[in-house]
């Protein structure tokens, strides 16, 4: 049979063996590539369209249709359109607020200038339930976050049967210690819990009032995977005790986000942790996660071969190619063995989507990123069994 896009990331997600690895580059924020390494890939690959760009916070771009034709991009990404109204505004080129008030900063020294937060509405003082309640909260219903989604949907069935991707961000753990803080929101965890999962449960709130309005302004039977999640992890281990906080007070927002979008229609759910997710796979596949995203190969306890033979029954895995070292010191065929390795290991029966460890840094040569999706499609090729 010949597959379609569509259908070779379909069965990677039930575990499945296609033609090929589907490929993804570009089908959410964090799977894409930061801005400098995307201006030297395109000159290097004599592309002269406009940058189109994903998110300046976290400076990722769009690759441009040439560019994912050429690699044989299987997905496409889809996202809300812009708040409208509300608070959010740029005050200079270098410094943002965003509609859940937090205020963002242009890193100076990084080579990608992305932005980091260092304000927010509850930074100071103590957290209480009262303060939550009294926040001008943003509208998980407002209208600019669906348009232009009905568009972008048209405009990718018209080009070929392509899988779908919905990446919804925000979450309520990533949202919430921008507004409240990093250090402070770990310390209301135990100091403060009933304040602080009251603030996750306003954000949780958004997530779910944007997912609702954004699957049905795309219509759910045209979406294959709706992509959000969390860091959970660090590099060298757990952020949250996985059994302790993570499964009294995270896991059940997490387990209505995924429930809210799969009571809309047969929808995968990929979820982004960066890090040591080993401890979270169990609890994510309870909730009904279909796929983990990255997979932070160099992170304690991420070994490829081990995550496939604990995990490869139940859960896919979408990433998987070291950003770390091999992708931005390695040589192009250093690069090419390590995807040979990765697709062999977690690509073995199906469950494994080819794409970088989170985007593509600035560092990497574009020989490399060239060689890795080239490598992708020349030996992922098996026979489906």
């Amino acid at each position: 049979m010949t597959w379609t896009h569509r259908e070779r990331l379909r069965a990677a997600l039930n575990h499945e063996q296609a033609d090929r690895i589907p490929i993804d580059f570009g089908g959410a924020e964090f799977t894409s590539i930061t801005l400098p390494a995307y201006e030297r890939l395109k000159a290097h690959m004599g592309v002269g369209a406009e940058t189109q760009v994903m998110s300046i916070i976290h400076s990722a771009a769009h690759p441009d249709e040439s560019i994912l034709k050429e690699f044989d991009v299987d997905t496409r990404n889809i996202q809300p359109g812009a708040y409208q109204g509300g608070h959010q505004e740029w005050v200079d080129d270098n410094h943002y607020i965003d509609m859940f008030g937090v205020h963002w900063k242009r890193t100076e020294k990084s080579m990608d200038q992305h932005f980091l937060h260092v304000d927010g509405p509850f930074y100071e003082g103590d957290l209480t339930i009262d303060r939550i309640d009294a926040f001008d909260w943003p509208d998980g219903k407002n209208p600019g976050l669906v348009a232009g989604v009905a568009d972008r949907v048209q405009e990718i069935m018209a080009a070929g049967s392509y899988a779908r991707v919905l990446y919804l961000p925000g979450g309520v753990v990533h949202r919430g210690y921008a507004m409240r803080g990093f250090e402070n929101y770990l310390r209301d965890l135990y100091r403060r819990p009933e304040a602080l999962t009251h603030l996750m449960d306003k954000l949780c709130d958004f997530w779910v009032d944007t997912a609702v309005a954004v699957i049905e302004a795309a219509g759910p039977e045209n979406i294959d995977a709706v992509y959000f999640g969390e860091d959970l992890g660090t590099q060298e281990g757990c952020m949250f005790d996985p059994e302790g906080i993570y499964a009294k007070s995270l896991k059940p927002r997490h387990r209505r986000m995924v429930e809210t979008v799969k009571s809309r229609a047969d929808i995968k759910i990929c979820f982004h942790c960066c890090g040591s997710a080993y401890h979270f796979i169990d609890h994510l596949i309870d909730i009904g996660v279909d796929a983990l995203n990255p997979v932070q190969v160099r992170a304690k306890n991420m070994e490829p071969e081990r995550l496939k033979e604990e995990f490869g029954d139940r859960i896919s895995f979408w990433g998987g190619i070291d950003t770390q070292r091999t992708l931005p010191f390695g040589t192009p065929d250093e690069v090419r063995q390590e995807v040979r390795h990765i697709i062999d290991v977690l690509g073995t029966d199906g469950g494994y989507i080819l794409n970088s460890v989170h985007n593509i840094q600035p560092e990497v040569p574009p020989e490399n990123i060239v060689a890795m999706f080239d490598e992708g499609r020349k030996h992922s090729y098996a026979p489906a069994s």
